[in-house]
């Protein structure tokens, strides 16, 4: 009877036990202790620049979601938002839920920065559960820099050529000629876009400056060739063609609208491969001041007008070891016809297989050969209907040597829809 009467109570403590544990789940620590159920919370990545691209590396599994206190720096914790705990559990307070992708550093290539957090902190109840009922908007937090140069100057420009990027005080990307990443900067009250180098072959240099740079903006800067313009007394600045300007496009990418530039800057998306000022109708050639193409010769260089028999004792140029030796045609209604004649004592172009003069725009079986002297692009070997035309005889200097003392005079006869010109370049080696 006594065995039975313990067995009976034994049971008793033991139920109630098990009934008191049911009634209070949180014991000891865990007295003070919330919990969060993330089985609700969302993130949402509102980025139309990166959205409307496909391939993006910006996936929403790799974000990361912290839980921060209200009054800390640190996150209590914090986990990639693929790999998170359906509950989390933490100490009673007031908490900011934050989501975020990558860092925030002062400037680096390819490191966009985004995040979010929720407007209303979270209140976390000791032994209750609570949720996050809005989802978390995640935008990109710094500032996205794009340059470019428009296809006159990027053939025209040196290839150590480039635009520096300062955003803030001391904060610098160099972007190159062949540069395709993309700056990300720390936003700043300024933003100053640089070009430092040579374009055929003269010092040239622009400078743009951009206030109340924003967080969330893209900067999409181009670059273009700026032919040579008329000045006020009626004649070709010469100067104008080794000027160069920028455009810049401004876009909200979180919200994908446009935004305005300020100062003289304007709309790129018909800028991107015509060079000088823009043109309302850029569907209508405008007709151009002077009679004719423009040719500009590079520093230490000059053009005699006429042909072989203009050229004076005075005109005659030195050719001397590694000299660049360029000249620039610009048309504003589209080059129509470029011949090259050689006259010279010791040289016969038809002796190596060319037919004279040397035709720019309709080269025929010439072609591979002036392609291989550097005289015409590989990419589109003819300047007829181009705007812009380089000439450059740089590299065919080397073979002139080989031939010892002599006179060359190199006429080059252009013409557009305006009008024509013919022009020398007299080279004389000693």
């Amino acid at each position: 009877m006594k065995k039975l009467i313990y067995i009976l109570m034994c049971t008793a403590s033991l139920f109630m036990s098990q009934s008191c544990s049911k009634e209070a789940p949180f014991s000891g620590e865990e007295e003070t202790m919330g919990q969060v159920m993330t089985s609700n919370l969302l993130l949402e990545f509102i980025n139309e620049d990166l959205q409307s691209r496909a391939g993006t590396d910006v996936n929403l599994a790799d974000f990361t979601v912290a839980f921060r206190k209200n009054s800390e720096q640190i996150p209590y914790v914090e986990y990639k938002y693929s790999e998170m705990p359906e509950v989390v559990s933490l100490p009673a307070g007031l908490y900011r839920v934050e989501a975020y992708y990558g860092k925030e550093v002062d400037a680096d290539w390819d490191a966009p920065y985004y995040f979010g957090s929720v407007s209303d902190p979270l209140t976390v109840t000791a032994k209750k559960i609570a949720t996050v009922e809005k989802p978390i908007k995640c935008k990109l937090a710094n500032v996205k820099v794009s340059v470019e140069f428009n296809d006159e100057l990027k053939m025209l420009m040196s290839a150590e050529s480039k635009v520096d990027v300062t955003v803030g005080a001391n904060t610098v990307l160099s972007f190159s000629k062949n540069e395709s990443r993309k700056g990300f900067f720390k936003a700043a009250n300024t933003m100053v876009a640089n070009f430092l180098g040579e374009v055929n072959g003269q010092e040239a240099n622009a400078s743009k400056q951009y206030n109340d740079v924003k967080p969330g903006t893209h900067y999409h800067i181009l670059f273009v060739y700026k032919a040579a313009q008329i000045v006020g007394d009626g004649k070709i600045d010469p100067n104008g063609g080794i000027h160069v300007d920028a455009k810049v496009e401004i876009t909200d990418v979180n919200d994908g609208t446009n935004l305005d530039a300020g100062g003289d800057d304007e709309y790129l998306e018909d800028d991107r491969n015509k060079g000088g000022e823009d043109d309302e109708n850029p569907d209508v050639p405008t007709p151009p001041a002077t009679e004719g193409p423009v040719c500009t010769p590079s520093k230490g260089i000059k053009l005699v007008d006429g042909d072989a028999d203009a050229v004076k004792e005075s005109d005659w140029i030195e050719v001397t070891d590694g000299m660049t030796c360029v000249v620039t045609i610009t048309s504003a209604t589209g080059i129509q016809g470029f011949t090259a004649e050689i006259v010279s004592d010791v040289l016969n172009v038809e002796d190596v297989g060319l037919s004279t003069p040397l035709d720019m725009c309709n080269p025929g079986s010439n072609k591979d050969a002036l392609i291989g002297l550097g005289l015409l692009p590989e990419d589109n070997p003819s300047y007829l209907n181009a705007k812009t035309a380089v000439f450059d005889l740089t590299g065919f200097m080397p073979m002139l040597q080989m031939l010892g003392a002599a006179d060359h005079k190199f006429v080059l006869k252009v013409q557009d829809a305006s009008g024509s010109v013919t022009q020398t370049l007299p080279l004389r080696l000693k």
